[in-house]
């Protein structure tokens, strides 16, 4: 079993949340709202698809690039090798913003059209595999076949997830990840303040813990719709 134990700092989200609910004293321990934070942390990393880029060096002829941890998922891959159109090095000739092309470039138009094809029937064109790491703290392996001549680096684009020991600068994230964590121990804070009142005290704990469930279900779904670019199908 995994030790849960959380390494990274907490210090910053403990102060943000006793400002949150200042004056009052929260009746909620640090040690519980530190599991919190790591439990936001945690949902956040499993339903979460924050755009991330990155370029991972390539060795030519190897078959495998370590991603970095910080990338959970990768969605695209393009070699840094630039592909030469052969339009690029041929002029063409514009006329009242109409491309007029003489025959020639129209047939090395064909050809290369042809030729792409071919590639792909032949089995030569670039494709890749993404096999994730168990570990939290290791990245994952890009496997690749058919890479072009002279490529150097691989630029991913994937999905971020948040590591154990990082410290959080991105605002994006603490925008949505503050508010779920302040809402979740809303939650444990109303459960504590709702037993308080079997001895006949008089406390709002009943509203705070359906505030935080509310406040809980409309950040999930937040969450669930800004991360829906990358199911989306793109042609290749």
């Amino acid at each position: 079993m995994s030790d849960l134990t959380p390494t990274r700092d907490l210090t910053m989200y403990l102060t943000w949340i006793a400002n949150e609910f200042a004056p009052l004293t929260l009746a909620t321990s640090e040690t519980t709202i530190g599991q919190q934070v790591e439990n936001a942390i945690r949902y956040w990393n499993h339903h979460s698809a924050y755009k991330v880029s990155a370029m991972v060096d390539y060795v030519q002829g190897q078959v495998r690039a370590q991603i970095p941890a910080a990338v959970k998922m990768v969605a695209e891959v393009f070699p840094n090798k630039k592909t030469t159109w052969l339009w690029n090095d041929h002029p063409l000739w514009t006329m009242t913003s109409v491309n007029v092309l003489d025959s020639v470039t129209t047939d090395l138009i064909m050809m290369s059209e042809a030729f792409r094809s071919y590639r792909k029937y032949v089995g030569t064109d670039f494709r890749h595999t993404f096999v994730r790491s168990g570990s939290m703290t290791e990245g994952g392996y890009l496997y690749c076949t058919n890479v072009p001549g002279g490529t150097t680096q691989l630029y991913i684009s994937g999905t971020r997830q948040i590591l154990p020991d990082e410290d959080l600068e991105d605002t994006f994230i603490l925008d949505w990840l503050l508010p779920y964590i302040k809402s979740l121990v809303k939650q444990i804070e109303g459960n504590t303040l709702r037993k308080s009142s079997i001895i006949g005290l008089a406390n709002d704990g009943n509203e705070l813990v359906r505030e935080g469930k509310e406040e809980v279900q409309f950040l999930q779904t937040e969450l669930e719709r800004n991360s829906r670019w990358v199911a989306f199908i793109k042609r290749q």
